[in-house]
C-alpha cells in the first residue's frame, strides 16, 4: 500500500511546524478550492512558479465548494497564521514532481481573504443567493464524477434506479451486491462530489446512505482497503480515479431516460472525456472560478486575475512560456473549448454546445489520437482553423 500511503501524503497538507509566512514567496496569490482541484494546483503552480514572463506562487488550502463559495462571499478571511499549501520552483527542487508533497508556508497573522475561490460545480447547487457585486464568477474547465469500485470487484456497469436505490434507501434498497451501508463511501454535503452525483440520481444529498468522508483520500482508502470488495462503492472524481487506474475500477452509468450505460472515456481504458465531451455521460460539472472586484468591476488583484483567465483558457498578457490545455488535460479535466454540450445548473439537461474557438483537436492530441488535419503557416486548413498546428471546426 505505499502508493497509497504517498497518495494521502500529496493531498494532505504536510504538517509542517514554523513554516516560513506565505508573503516571502514571489508574487503569492491566495486561494481556498476543492481537493479535486488539487492535481491541478499542483501541476499550474509548478509552471507559475518558473513562468519567466510573470512568476506567481500559488498559495491554496482545500475545502468543499459549498464552504469555498461562502468564504469569498461573505469576505471571510482563511485563518492566520494557517498552514497553506504551495509548490516549490525549479531552483527550490529540480527534483519535485506532481506527484510529491507540496510545501507550506504560514498565511498573514491577521488571516487573509482568499483571492480566489473555487467551486467544482454551479454554485446554485450550493446556494440560491446571487454573488454580491464584489465578486465574478468565470467558468473553467469540466470536471467528471464517477461511482469507483476495488479492482476485485466484478461489477462493470449501474443504472439511474440501481443507484437511486443504493445510496438513497442503503440496505432497504435491495440492489444486489451494494445493500451494505457500512461499504458505500460518499462524501459530506458540502462537497462537489456529493452535491453533482445527488443532482444527477435525484438523492438529495443530505439523504444518502453510506460512510460520510470529508476528503478524497479517505474514499480511496477506504475502498482499496475494502474486504468485501463486491459490496463496496464510492464516489470520486474523474481526476482522483484517472490517477488510481491500477487499484480501482469505475463503472460506467446509465442516466436516466438513456439505454447503455456509459464511461466518461470512449472505453474504459482511454482517457479521451469523448463520452462527457459529447454528452453520453452525463455526471459532470463546470469548475467556476471566482475572484473579487472593485465597485467598478476591475479585478482587486490583477494577478489572481492573470490565473483565473489561464485555468478558463483564454489569452493572458504577458503571455505564458507553457502549455495550459496540457496542463488541465493531464489532470483528467476538459477545457471548455473542447466540450459539445452545456447544461446551466446542476444535473440539467444536456443541449449542444459549439465554443467559440475550438479545440477539441489539440485536446484529443493530447490525450489520445486526433484524425484532425495538421496544419502550418505554409499548409493551410482546407476547411475550418488552423490554431495550434490542428484543423479546427472553427
Amino acid at each position: 500500500m505505499r502508493w497509497l500511503l504517498l497518495l494521502a501524503v500529496a493531498l494532505a497538507v504536510p504538517g509542517s511546524a514554523g513554516a516560513a509566512p506565505c508573503s516571502d514567496l514571489p508574487n503569492p496569490i491566495y486561494l481556498q478550492v476543492g481537493d479535486t482541484q488539487t492535481n491541478l494546483m499542483k501541476r499550474l503552480g509548478r509552471a507559475l512558479r518558473d513562468n519567466d514572463a510573470k512568476p506567481v506562487t500559488l498559495v491554496f488550502k482545500t475545502a468543499g465548494s459549498c464552504v469555498n463559495i461562502a468564504q469569498i462571499y461573505d469576505a471571510t478571511p482563511i485563518a492566520g497564521n494557517e498552514n497553506l499549501q504551495y509548490v516549490p520552483s525549479m531552483a527550490e527542487d529540480a527534483a519535485w514532481t506532481p506527484t510529491s508533497p507540496t510545501l507550506t508556508c504560514q498565511a498573514p497573522a491577521g488571516g487573509v481573504v482568499p483571492d480566489i475561490a473555487n467551486s467544482a460545480l454551479f454554485n446554485s447547487a450550493c446556494t440560491t443567493s446571487p454573488p454580491p457585486s464584489t465578486v465574478t464568477l468565470t467558468t473553467g474547465p469540466t470536471q467528471a464524477y464517477v461511482l469507483a469500485v476495488p479492482e476485485a470487484s466484478q461489477q462493470t456497469a449501474i443504472t439511474f434506479e440501481e443507484a437511486y436505490f443504493v445510496f438513497g434507501f442503503g440496505q432497504l434498497g435491495q440492489i444486489i451486491p451494494w445493500m451494505d451501508e457500512t461499504q458505500m463511501f460518499i462524501r459530506t454535503v458540502t462537497k462537489s462530489t456529493l452535491l453533482a452525483w445527488a443532482a444527477n440520481i435525484s438523492v438529495p444529498a443530505d439523504k444518502w446512505k453510506g460512510v460520510r468522508h470529508d476528503g478524497s483520500p479517505m474514499v480511496v482508502s477506504s475502498l482499496t482497503g475494502s474486504t468485501s470488495p463486491e459490496a463496496a462503492i464510492g464516489i470520486l472524481g474523474a481526476e482522483v480515479y484517472d490517477g488510481l487506474r491500477d487499484t480501482l475500477n469505475i463503472l460506467a452509468f446509465r442516466a436516466k431516460g438513456q439505454y447503455a450505460a456509459y464511461y466518461p472515456d470512449s472505453t474504459s481504458t482511454s482517457r479521451d472525456k469523448k463520452n462527457v465531451r459529447d454528452g453520453h455521460y452525463t455526471v459532470w460539472s463546470p469548475t467556476i472560478w471566482m475572484e473579487t472586484v472593485d465597485g467598478s468591476g476591475n479585478p482587486v488583484k490583477p494577478d489572481a486575475h492573470y490565473v483565473i483567465q489561464l485555468i478558463a483558457g483564454r489569452s493572458v498578457t504577458p503571455a505564458i512560456d507553457f502549455d495550459m490545455q496540457a496542463i488541465v488535460a493531464a489532470v483528467g479535466l476538459v477545457p471548455d473549448c473542447a466540450m459539445h454540450v452545456k447544461r446551466s445548473f446542476e444535473g440539467g439537461k444536456l443541449s449542444l454546445y459549439q465554443p467559440a474557438e475550438d479545440c477539441t483537436c489539440k485536446y484529443e492530441s493530447l490525450v489520445d489520437t486526433t484524425s484532425c488535419a495538421t496544419c502550418s503557416p505554409s499548409q493551410p486548413c482546407s476547411s475550418g482553423v488552423c490554431r495550434d498546428g490542428f484543423c479546427e471546426v472553427q
